[in-house]
């Protein structure tokens, strides 16, 4: 017989005992092998893991390109303002603009915010103002220590270019503080208004140089220096200024104070010995500043507002303030830019200027 027609031999069913044990065997299980579900589980949380990651680095495409080559004010992505009421309900409008806080470059600005105190930021609002059809004059309300040379004196060229251009009156309505660069560009207006207790003046330039050589001969820090000229470390923290690096510091210092004369001078029609004499760095209050010429009338928005309203011929116009209400790209990029370390912003706190530069600035004690 051959293999293939052969009955099977010893063959035990599952009732068949086993050999070695004399035992029954297990009855094989009729129930259904549980599959094994871990390897979907993983699987899913590296998939959602995956997903997350994407959609962050879409997120942060998206800010990067909203940053528009960036992120600073002023450029393609600059939030429009909103207008905020104020007052009255005639067709034209009388838009307020705050200028709040020190005046600083667009570099130093929040990501994605056109802050008004930044050059970018201005010229975004007074563009804005130029393109809406209903207006009739703009309110700066100027509560500013001042900030950088440079920025200031753009805010104050955008202000004249404003004016030059839209043929619009712009009347300044000065807050607690219009000092120093505050002031600057202030003279560009039409007119000035202030409260009487206003902290103004303060007009001239200021370097503040760091002098760490007592700090570090105490903790034993040198610093080695290798430089191309004579002046490359103008300026260096760690030794004593020099009587020649002095003498370069106080000329530009000089060339910047001529210029704030000269707009004082051309703004407020006064003769640059008038303005010299007043320009000694003293701050002033709002009622003495009016007793010298740098201030025109006492009041607040509403007073500047009736002057704007008046100097453009618009009956009871519609007063509006614009303002800002960061977007979800904003909050992102504000989220994702990384902190400032506490011992800078301690620094900054202290007034300590880490790259000394002229400042238009009025800061007690700096």
């Amino acid at each position: 017989m051959d293999s293939e027609n052969r009955p099977p031999e010893n063959r035990t069913d599952e009732t068949t005992q086993n050999p070695t044990t004399n035992q029954p065997p297990e009855r094989a299980s009729t129930q259904p092998r549980r599959r094994r579900r871990w390897p979907w589980v993983v699987g899913g949380l590296v998939a959602l893991g995956f997903v997350g990651l994407l959609v962050t680095a879409v997120v942060v495409v998206a800010v990067m390109a909203a940053g528009g080559g960036g992120g600073t004010a002023g450029g393609p992505s600059a939030i429009p303002f909103d207008e905020e009421y104020v007052s009255g309900d005639g067709t034209d409008k009388v838009i307020s603009i705050p200028v709040e806080g020190v005046i600083a470059s667009g570099g130093d600005a929040i990501a994605g915010q056109s802050s008004t105190v930044t050059p970018e930021g201005l010229q975004d609002a007074l563009d804005q103002a130029s393109q809406d059809p209903d207006t009739a004059a703009v309110v700066l309300e100027v509560n500013s220590p001042g900030g950088g040379v440079t920025a200031s004196d753009e805010m104050y060229r955008s202000i004249l270019e404003f004016k030059d251009k839209s043929n619009m009156p712009v009347i300044v309505s000065m807050g607690d503080v219009a000092a120093s660069g505050g002031y600057y560009i202030s003279a560009a207006a039409d007119e000035i208004v202030a409260n009487e207790t206003t902290l103004t003046g303060s007009l001239g330039v200021i370097i503040s140089l760091n002098n760490f050589t007592e700090l570090a001969d105490k903790y034993g820090y040198k610093q080695v220096v290798i430089k191309s000229g004579e002046f490359k470390d103008i300026g260096s923290s760690f030794r004593d200024v020099k009587p020649k690096e002095r003498e370069i510091f106080q000329s530009v210092i000089d060339e910047s104070y001529n210029e704030f004369v000269s707009v004082i001078s051309k703004g407020r029609n006064l003769s640059e010995k008038e303005v010299r004499e007043v320009a000694d760095g003293r701050i002033y209050s709002g009622k003495q500043a009016k007793e010298l010429g740098l201030v025109d009338e006492f009041g607040d928005l509403e007073k500047a507002a009736d002057i704007a309203a008046e100097n453009a011929n618009a009956k009871n116009p519609t007063v509006v303030r614009y303002v800002q209400t960061p977007g979800f790209l904003d909050l992102v990029q504000a989220r994702l830019a990384p902190p400032e370390p506490e011992a800078i912003q301690l620094i900054k706190a202290a007034g300590i200027e880490l790259s000394p530069r002229p400042m238009y600035l009025y800061r007690p004690g700096i």
